[in-house]
């Protein structure tokens, strides 16, 4: 039993209450990141509502573009179900999400004429928004300030010693930084901390801030691909073996862009792409199938096996 292991039985974690928001992404295309973070929030006495009858977040790149009242209304109707269950922080598990409803939730608190606005479009469907929600945060905000690096540390039963991460931040997760006030914008540290707590290396890497292209994707082929290859290239260079995401879309992207890198350059990339609460999971002693790491395409699992994990 390792020294942090023996910790694990000395912590005391605070229950924690939180309305989650799951989106569109996760529960429809990759559930299984649901299931990792569900299983450390039970491990981190985390407590999560549902918010039933929550809709898109919606999308802060499409629906934004086009109008941003309508994107504004939308997400305000979502903070409106937390409103509704007394819920007074939410909780989502995708950076886009997180933006859109956070956003609403500050802008409609401290903007009267807006509010009185977009309060008009939510009575067509018999809702309000009044401000109640304290916070809208990311769960790896949460983790950060609330639980802490140290008492994630102290949980960890499996170091994960061998594991070169390049993590990825994406564009939603930290900016607009006047909004998040988590981490340096352009120099951020904190899923780096986290990546070190669990035992893991966090490598640098020349495109770490290099958007996954997902919102590029949306009208254009070929420039998202050409992004991914510098990404992928920039990775290979550093010495990273897998990638750590805090986000759906960039799941999705940076895992299934390795197929389209290889057809359009001949270049192979097999980096397994993990969502930081697989990490996380498999550090606390988690099997690798109740977390549903078969469904990873690269398979982690020749990965994890190298560094002493079955």
């Amino acid at each position: 039993m390792t020294e942090a292991a023996k910790l694990s039985k000395e912590v005391k974690l605070p229950r924690i209450e939180k309305a989650l928001f799951l989106g569109c992404v996760i529960p429809a295309r990759i559930p299984f990141v649901e299931k990792s973070a569900k299983v450390i929030c039970k491990d981190l006495n985390i407590n999560l509502t549902p918010m039933k009858g929550a809709a898109c977040c919606p999308d802060p790149i499409g629906i934004r573009g086009v109008s941003e009242k309508t994107w504004m209304a939308l997400s305000a109707r979502n903070v409106t179900i937390a409103e509704d269950m007394k819920a007074t922080d939410i909780m989502g598990l995708c950076s886009g999400c997180v933006l859109s409803l956070k956003n609403a939730n500050h802008a409609l608190k401290h903007d009267a004429e807006l509010k009185a606005e977009i309060n008009d479009q939510l009575a067509k469907v018999n809702r309000s928004f009044k401000g109640t929600v304290s916070t809208v945060r990311h769960l790896a905000h949460v983790l950060y300030e609330e639980i802490g690096v140290d008492t994630l540390k102290a949980l960890v039963k499996k170091p994960l010693v061998g594991l070169k991460v390049a993590v990825h931040y994406g564009c939603h997760f930290i900016r607009p930084s006047e909004l998040h006030q988590l981490d340096d914008p352009f120099f951020p540290t904190k899923l780096d901390e986290i990546v070190r707590a669990l035992g893991a290396e966090s490598i640098e890497y020349s495109e770490k801030m290099l958007c996954c292209g997902t919102g590029v994707a949306m009208a254009d082929d070929e420039i998202p691909v050409k992004m991914n290859q510098r990404k992928y290239k920039s990775i290979q260079q550093a010495g990273a073996n897998c990638i750590m995401v805090v986000c759906p879309s960039c799941y999705q992207r940076l895992e299934n862009a390795q197929r389209d890198v290889k057809k359009m350059f001949g270049e192979t990339y097999e980096f397994p792409v993990f969502y930081f609460t697989d990490l996380i999971a498999i550090a606390f002693g988690h099997k690798q199938d109740e977390i549903g790491l078969k469904f990873h395409r690269p398979s982690p699992k020749n990965l994890l096996a190298g560094i002493g994990i079955e």
